[in-house]
């Protein structure tokens, strides 16, 4: 999915709404009522168009008299887009939907989009908002913006077409931003293309020469250190991929932490392949944060301070693991003494990218989510920063995450820029791959992964950048026994394989250079290793330096 085509997805009803209120505007309005309307306020000024009128356009292609009057203020091609907008359809069930919407990120959501959008008595209502989304989601053709609009529980919907207005140009300028900055990290890729390319990078995209062995793992963490940070216990599952070498042989232990609302199986396919290459990995399964605990949200049951607390239980989580795997429980008998748990790697994707900085020393900096919590998502278009301000309810002291095991990190699409500083970041002694996708619309590449990647100060570190990727792209397919978030399609993308054989194969060379010291995988980590790994429609960069100050200075040339 492209940045236009994104665009147009995350934010139709405020690019139809703004763009027809601009339209009014620029041509002096028209006075009319209509039973079922939309209100565009501007300041003391008001008016109003028929949201019947906006359906007959998206059915037909036709315009009334009063849209066309608008619509004459329209590039031709705009109009089109506009139609296009308006008949786009979600398949989601209501019930998904009201789960979704009363979770903690939900309705933190509603109370955000309710400040541009009011009922007919003027007040700000997110509960009106939330309740036109579930209305709208039984409809037979689909959640649209129509549906939408049709089943808000007012007579009229108000629109403020100022707030509106500047948050669409904000936006259009994020996005132009977010495309330069991008080209700027793809150019440094490409000069720094000095090494010559491997031989082949296809032994990286193979399976490796060893069967494994896969089984399920559960327990209950009761630990001091559990019981200390969180006040109670909590039960941890895990899948253990454990390969079959040769007597004797030591063996190096991933873990694989998912992201929010995924599951340990997510990653499933990344787990064989390293097991494959003789790594014991361990994918968790972060029982508070699970697709299994999402889409369980009853109305209104978690609190605030309990989703914070997943900051905690998180990397704990991981820490209990590693001291039972180092205690050898009966099933592991095969492999006792051999796993390496002196130098663990961890692999975390989105929440589980936050999971794997934290194990490896970066700290929650309160300082840092204030400044970044006042912004809203209407103007941040940051959607991560929903869960990442969440953290705000834990009491604000220091928090000792740390494992010093954690020898190397792989963060896909992190969750980082409120979470830590460039102080948190900068002291990280572990091996870090930093790893972007271009069109994540959840956790933005410039916020979340190119600028805190600058903070990084340590001499092994790497971000990768994947082009026409999404958030979802490297995110395996799920267990058919598992419950599935309802992410919109257009918002997963095309989760094309090469995605993930990216992941598979940096992953890999990542692993056998940090992690077991072979340095003769250096060679798959350059510039044009990735280069040659990649293909035209879905290109790979890599770089291990990247100037903050040329970043700032295309930041404000673009302003």
């Amino acid at each position: 999915m492209n940045n236009l085509s994104l665009k147009w997805f995350l934010w139709p009803p405020l690019t139809v709404v703004a763009g027809l209120g601009l339209l009014w505007l620029r041509s002096g309005g028209l006075s009319a009522t209509a039973a079922e309307q939309i209100i565009f306020r501007y300041g003391p000024f008001e008016r109003s168009l028929p949201i019947a009128d906006l359906e007959w356009f998206a059915t037909t292609g036709q315009s009334s008299p009063k849209l066309a009057s608008y619509l004459r203020l329209f590039p031709p091609g705009h109009r089109q887009q506009l139609r296009l907008a308006l008949q786009e359809r979600l398949r989601l069930s209501p019930v998904a939907v009201a789960q979704l919407l009363y979770s903690p990120l939900g309705q933190e959501f509603m109370v955000q989009a309710g400040r541009i959008l009011q009922t007919q008595s003027r007040q700000e209502n997110a509960l009106a908002l939330r309740a036109a989304l579930i209305l709208a989601a039984t409809d037979p053709n689909g959640l649209t913006v129509l549906s939408v609009m049709r089943h808000y529980p007012s007579p009229s919907i108000r629109f403020d077409l100022k707030e509106g207005l500047a948050i669409l140009k904000n936006f259009q300028h994020t996005i132009y931003k977010t495309e330069t900055i991008l080209n700027v990290v793809r150019q440094r890729a490409i000069a720094n293309q000095t090494e010559a390319i491997p031989a082949s990078v296809q032994p990286l995209l193979q399976l490796g020469l060893w069967r494994w062995l896969e089984m399920p793992w559960t327990a209950v963490d009761e630990s001091p250190q559990r019981l200390q940070l969180t006040g109670h216990a909590r039960p941890v599952e895990a899948d253990l991929y454990l390969p079959i070498v040769p007597a004797g042989q030591r063996v190096p232990v991933v873990i694989v932490s998912h992201g929010l609302g995924a599951s340990r199986y997510s990653y499933r396919y990344l787990c064989q392949h390293l097991a494959s290459h003789g790594f014991a990995v361990i994918a968790l399964e972060h029982v508070g944060s699970s697709a299994r605990q999402v889409m369980s949200f009853p109305m209104g049951y978690v609190s605030s301070r309990m989703a914070a607390q997943e900051f905690l239980d998180r990397p704990l989580d991981v820490t209990f693991v590693l001291n039972r795997l180092a205690a050898f429980p009966e099933q592991l008998y095969p492999w006792a003494g051999r796993l390496n748990l002196e130098r663990v790697a961890i692999i975390g994707q989105s929440f589980g990218g936050y999971t794997a900085l934290a194990l490896a020393g970066a700290r929650l900096d309160f300082q840092q989510l204030r400044r970044h919590c006042t912004s809203t998502l209407l103007t941040s278009f940051n959607v991560s920063l929903l869960l990442q301000c969440q953290a705000q309810a834990l009491p604000a002291k220091v928090y000792s995450l740390e494992d010093s095991r954690v020898q190397a990190v792989i963060a896909v699409n992190p969750i980082t820029s409120a979470l830590f500083s460039p102080e948190s970041l900068g002291h990280l002694k572990a091996a870090v791959m930093f790893v972007a996708a271009s069109s994540d619309a959840i956790a933005p590449p410039v916020e979340e992964q190119i600028y805190p990647f600058t903070w990084l100060t340590g001499r092994d570190r790497y971000l990768v950048l994947m082009d026409n990727a999404t958030h979802f792209s490297t995110i395996g397919e799920a267990s058919p026994n598992e419950p599935v978030l309802p992410v919109p399609k257009a918002l997963v993308g095309a989760t094309p394989p090469r995605s993930r054989a990216y992941l598979r194969g940096l992953s890999l060379a990542f692993l056998r250079l940090h992690l077991l010291g072979d340095e003769q995988a250096r060679q798959w980590l350059t510039p044009a290793a990735a280069m040659a790994l990649s293909s035209p429609t879905y290109g790979l960069n890599l770089t291990q330096s990247l100037d903050p100050e040329l970043l700032e200075k295309v930041a404000q040339a673009v302003k």
